[in-house]
């Protein structure tokens, strides 16, 4: 998946009143296919540019949900590789 087709899906899910449950699901559904952390979080913080004040926020919420600020049980997963 390229960067551009990342960050539209991320676009579709942040916008409307459950764009942080829609976003967050993306954005875990891309971790589980193995895009990194540090990727996730520059889509995000590109995508937040581009959105209203409140979807912006949402978007700061999930890239808190990457980083663990927050309880461990909200975070974003990532699966481990082989090796590492």
């Amino acid at each position: 998946m390229t960067t551009l087709e990342r960050r539209d899906l991320m676009l579709d899910a942040v916008e409307g009143s459950d764009g942080f449950v829609k976003l967050r699901v993306v954005v875990q559904g891309l971790a589980d296919n193995g895009v990194e952390a540090d990727v996730l979080l520059e889509d995000l913080d590109q995508i937040r540019k581009l959105v209203s004040e409140e979807d912006e926020d949402k978007a700061m919420d999930v890239m808190d949900l990457i980083v663990g600020y927050c309880a461990d049980s909200a975070r974003i997963r990532f699966p481990r590789i082989a090796g590492s």
